[in-house]
């Protein structure tokens, strides 16, 4: 009897060891900020939220599944734009740094990551350079002095193309880095779609197989830029109005020249470029032009306040959800302002600003 109970108990153990689930086996992310106490962590990777803590004494620890060791995580608190992104090598990594600061977080434990931070560290000369230009050529506006103005605006065209190639020859040069694809994501805005194509196929050329989640985001933003181009037909959608009217793109558009103008209040490149489109619609309302702004705002109060001192007097929608605005999405929208100009239920141009604005809608209203 005794025997036949030793049996029965190790029968019993057997079947709980088939039907438990394997342990998940996991790394750290120790999380060390100033001026976050109290605030809850989030740790995402590829759009999910994995675990999340309290931050108490500046510190929290997350626990993180290990991947494939080419995932891109995501740090975030709330009242950040963005989640700041990392990468892990899956093993433990420490966050340091000052969460009024999300930018300047500091990642040790990772090499994947020391290689972003190399690259990042170019790219930040860069801006470096151009904020210096802009002051000056501020300076030159001031003054009235065309041809200092002429000269660093030309200095700085050139160093915006100095960077966006520091960015391509980074994807290009290194298509099996994971750190690559991120940078081929995460600077999407600066690239056209045959440049993005041109790098995706390098990368694909190098290893057809390979299937990172920045690569399938990039693919993915790629195709969704060639479907809004010059010559393809809109994409329809419908968001509110300020009153909570519905406000379909295809019953505005029909039989005008349609400026859709995406943008927001808390931009300041947008709000720079809201007195072109004031004055080209101040200048063409009356021909049948007319503007449709779409706004990646989350407070209500602040875009109408925007709305009201810009003088944007045309309709306005916005689903009050930032980045994730439904409509910005079907756009490829990645950056802001952007604007389509469209007509007959096509899109005849992207992404006009100043004069080129106002010629292309004097060349369409002729037609």
């Amino acid at each position: 009897m005794k025997t036949r109970h030793i049996l029965f108990a190790a029968l019993a153990l057997s079947l709980f060891a088939c039907n438990s689930a394997p342990e998940v086996e996991t790394f750290k992310v120790n999380v060390n900020l100033a001026n976050a106490d109290g605030q809850m962590a989030y740790l995402q990777r590829d759009g999910q939220v994995l675990d999340s803590a309290v931050i108490t004494n500046w510190e929290a620890v997350l626990d993180a599944p290990v991947g494939n060791g080419t995932e891109t995580y995501g740090l975030m608190l709330k009242g950040w734009r963005r989640a700041f992104s990392f990468f892990t090598d899956n093993t433990d990594v420490t966050l340091e740094g000052d969460a009024q600061n999300p930018n300047a977080i500091v990642v040790t434990g990772s090499e994947a990551h020391e290689r972003l931070m190399v690259f990042t560290e170019g790219f930040d000369e860069y801006d470096l350079q151009m904020d210096s230009l802009s002051k000056m050529l501020k300076e030159a506006k001031a003054a009235e002095n065309q041809k200092e103005v002429k000269r660093l605006q030309q200095e700085l065209d050139d160093m915006e193309e100095l960077q966006k190639m520091y960015c391509f020859d980074y994807v290009w040069d290194f298509p099996a880095d994971p750190v690559a694809h991120y940078v081929l994501y995460r600077y999407k805005w600066a690239f056209g779609p045959c440049e993005m194509r041109n790098m995706i196929d390098n990368i694909r050329q190098n290893d057809s197989a390979v299937e990172t989640y920045n690569l399938v985001m990039a693919e993915e933003y790629v195709e969704k830029q060639e479907r809004v181009q010059a010559g393809q037909p809109i994409i329809d959608f419908t968001q509110n109005d300020p009153d909570g009217n519905p406000v379909t793109l295809s019953q505005l558009a029909e039989g005008k020249l349609l400026l859709v103008d995406f943008w927001a209040s808390w931009c300041p490149d947008c709000r720079k470029a809201n007195p072109d489109v004031v004055a080209a619609y101040q200048k063409y309302h009356e021909q049948g032009f007319d503007v449709l702004g779409v706004s990646f705002d989350t407070e209500k109060a602040k875009w109408l306040a925007a709305v009201e001192k810009d003088g944007l007097t045309w309709t306005q929608v916005s689903d009050l959800q930032g980045w994730n605005n439904a409509a910005g999405a079907l756009y490829a929208i990645s950056f802001i302002p952007q604007n389509a100009l469209i007509k007959d239920g096509k899109i005849v141009a992207r992404n006009l600003e100043g004069a080129e604005l106002m010629e292309e809608i004097d060349r369409q209203i002729a037609r």
